[in-house]
């Protein structure tokens, strides 16, 4: 189940922590991306990958044409319609490239949670509207 933003294991307060890497001459890859790659992958569907995540499918085209031109091998592979309809699916270096990314983000945050903790007391409660 996925936990809230902010929502720690035991559903404590914790900051999340997001990374982008920035590939030199080459673009970003962030959270979005390897949401957009893991809605593919629940979906089999570029388009209803992009309804999931209240995206144009546009966007989220271009965004996996963009993926597949960065790295050596596709990531994701997609086919064209007919009787059988199209489709997507990711690919073996997509499926590498989402499992990368979640223990890259998995690890820092563990490396770093006594830092994150410490900025969380830091930040003040929300103050409700009266």
């Amino acid at each position: 189940m996925k936990r809230a933003r902010g929502e720690g294991k035991n559903g404590a307060r914790s900051i999340a922590l997001n990374i982008r890497l920035d590939l030199p001459g080459r673009g970003r890859i962030g959270p979005g991306k390897i949401e957009l790659l893991r809605q593919i992958r629940a979906c089999r569907s570029i388009s209803a990958a992009a309804r999931a995540m209240n995206m144009s499918y546009r966007r989220a085209w271009l965004l996996v044409d963009d993926l597949n031109g960065v790295f050596a091998e596709p990531i994701v592979e997609k086919w064209l319609g007919g009787t059988s309809r199209g489709g997507a699916m990711l690919t073996p270096a997509g499926e590498r490239l989402v499992a990368s990314y979640e223990t890259l983000v998995q690890r820092s945050a563990e490396a770093n949670r006594s830092l994150l903790d410490e900025m969380l007391r830091n930040v003040q409660p929300r103050r409700l509207a009266g």
